[in-house]
């Protein structure tokens, strides 16, 4: 049966915009993929060259889609920042580069692909997906994306909370210790400024110049000051039973994150709460029975599910084209 009454023909395209590659996949009425494509955002050149890589993609996935007997009847592109949806405005997006803006009005498109084409969040999009491969509706879902930073979305009845301004969800940066750390919001003791990737190198880094004794040096072959930490090496140096990065993950990294999502479950009291993103698709195996096991002293009633985001990179394309499906 169709989703959302779309014609047999019809396809949507899903598109997640990151600050390296933008992931863009194919969706039949069903919301079956049909194709998928991944380029590189090329963000450091410039807003305007970004929407310009962005429409040329819409324009050749289009026609690709047509080749194959399809119409595109929708898009819906995922944007890693604070987002006015039903104003098609970026307030901003810090990695990218851009602030106050309205991507889909300043692309070179035809209007009737502007016309069809709906902005959101890209955690508020990979939220949509994993709501959509669940068994049950869950009346009240959160999530939250930890990788390099630390992104949140809230559900209603399967319908997003965006809030004011489209600030509704920004999980990495409540404060889990006053006074703490400075934080690259320009605020101090965000969660983002503990768990992120880059605060997590700093940790490395400071290890690693005491001389502490950590396989991470061996494993680690390319330049933490320029690039964050790896979740596959962290995960090597954690299956090998390396001491510092056990303690930094189950002591540090899982003690901030449940401070954090019990602020999430005493304000909010939801169903569950998905965690995603890259180090928790690395080690969510390990990790989920330490942070439950630290949230429960932190919750005030019975502490909500936790469970592992299951769809990894086609989560925000899928949010995505299901948004655009609703348009």
């Amino acid at each position: 049966m169709a989703l959302f009454g779309g014609k047999k023909n019809h396809a949507y395209l899903g598109m997640d915009l990151g600050g390296s590659n933008l992931y863009s996949v194919a969706f039949d009425h069903e919301l079956n993929p049909i194709f998928h494509s991944k380029i590189d955002t090329e963000a450091r050149d410039g807003y305007l060259h970004v929407i310009d890589r962005v429409a040329v993609q819409i324009q050749e996935l289009k026609k690709r889609l047509e080749e194959d007997g399809f119409e595109l009847a929708g898009i819906g592109l995922g944007v890693p920042g604070l987002v006015q949806s039903e104003q098609g405005s970026v307030l901003v997006a810090p990695n990218l580069g851009w602030s106050q803006c309205k991507p889909v009005r300043d692309m070179d498109l035809p209007q009737e692909l502007k016309d069809r084409t709906v902005l959101l969040n890209d955690v508020n999009a990979g939220l949509l997906g994993e709501l959509h491969r669940m068994t049950d509706d869950p009346q009240c879902a959160v999530a939250y994306f930890c990788g390099t930073g630390i992104g949140g979305a809230i559900a209603l009845n399967g319908k997003l909370v965006e809030g004011k301004d489209g600030a509704a969800g920004e999980v990495g940066h409540m404060v889990v210790r006053s006074g703490g750390r400075k934080c690259g919001c320009g605020r101090s003791g965000c969660l983002e400024a503990y768990i992120g990737k880059w605060a997590l190198n700093a940790q490395i880094l400071k290890a690693l110049d005491n001389k502490k004794k950590t396989r991470l040096k061996s494993i680690i072959d390319y330049n933490l000051k320029k690039q964050p930490v790896k979740s596959s090496s962290l995960k090597k140096a954690y299956e090998k039973g390396d001491s510092f990065t056990t303690e930094l993950l189950e002591e540090h990294y899982a003690h901030y994150l449940a401070i954090g999502l019990s602020q999430t479950a005493n304000c909010l009291a939801p169903d569950c709460i998905v965690l995603g993103g890259g180090i928790m698709e690395a080690m969510g195996e390990y990790l989920l029975p330490v942070i439950r096991n630290n949230l429960e002293s932190l919750c005030m009633g019975p502490p909500p599910q936790l469970q592992l985001a299951e769809l990894g990179d086609l989560a925000g394309p899928l949010g995505a084209a299901i948004e655009a499906c609703r348009k």
